[in-house]
């Protein structure tokens, strides 16, 4: 387990021969007056899922739009790949956004096209592959990988709610991230579909070795994902480790949050 209170970082790259894909250190953003992210200091590991666990509204989807450079920080540093992200310039960004994949919370599929026009979009846009076989087989091998070749051309409305996930999951693999950014993968799923989603993103980080955050409030998601959790509360991250660690913590609130009504 990697454990930011108890290691040293040794260079600017890597913890305990742990290379690291991103760094924050001291990072803030507010609206309006409203401190969101107070202080938020936190590192991501190569082929580790993170989960940032939280309540609704806390600042945990800013947190990992600033890694993408959707949003801003006010100050601190936000390093991806060893770079500022508030250096970058838009085509450095650009390929950063090739690199670092982003799952939104819904889904955010083209309802006027169909599935394998979901797929397709992002390959033309953001890579150079023009060969039509070629599209073809990423797309399949992606849909492979989520379990729904048979649902190419259907179109999004035809599309269960766990379906949709997975497609979105698909349409982010097809550029073959080496960082996901999961942002609520089970919200509004039923909880035999939430474990179907949790367990794909465990494949995902076994096949291809990709570094995941995962933003969630789901137990048992973060339980079967997480190598290690962070716990946001007030603009900081109040608590870090494994999910048995936190939840058997001497820290009563820390406690609270595993506590199932």
């Amino acid at each position: 387990m990697l454990n930011q209170k108890e290691n040293i970082i040794k260079s600017n790259n890597t913890i305990n021969n742990h290379k690291i894909v991103i760094k924050i250190e001291h990072l803030k953003k507010s609206f309006n007056g409203n401190n969101v992210l107070k202080d938020i200091n936190m590192i991501v590991c190569e082929g580790e899922n993170v989960v940032i666990l939280g309540k609704s509204g806390i600042g945990k989807s800013v947190l990992i739009k600033c890694i993408v450079g959707l949003i801003y920080p006010d100050a601190g540093l936000l390093k991806v790949f060893g770079k500022e992200v508030a250096e970058m310039n838009s085509r450095e960004l650009n390929i950063l956004r090739t690199r670092v994949g982003f799952i939104f919370q819904g889904n955010a599929l083209y309802d006027s096209m169909t599935v394998r026009e979901n797929l397709e979009f992002p390959l033309r846009r953001n890579k150079t592959i023009t060969d039509p076989h070629v599209i073809e087989e990423l797309i399949v091998d992606a849909l492979e990988n989520v379990g729904l070749v048979d649902a190419i051309d259907k179109m999004p409305s035809e599309l269960s709610g766990g379906m949709k996930k997975r497609i979105g999951v698909a349409r982010t693999l097809i550029l073959k991230p080496e960082i996901i950014l999961y942002d609520e993968p089970t919200t509004g799923l039923d909880p035999l579909t939430s474990r179907e989603i949790s367990n794909l993103i465990l494949k995902i980080q076994n096949k291809y070795k990709a570094s995941s955050i995962i933003i969630s409030h789901d137990l048992n998601c973060s339980k079967i994902t997480s190598n290690r959790m962070l716990i946001l509360h007030e603009g900081i991250i109040r608590a870090e480790g494994t999910f048995d660690e936190l939840k058997s913590s001497d820290d009563e609130w820390v406690r609270s949050y595993f506590k199932i009504d």
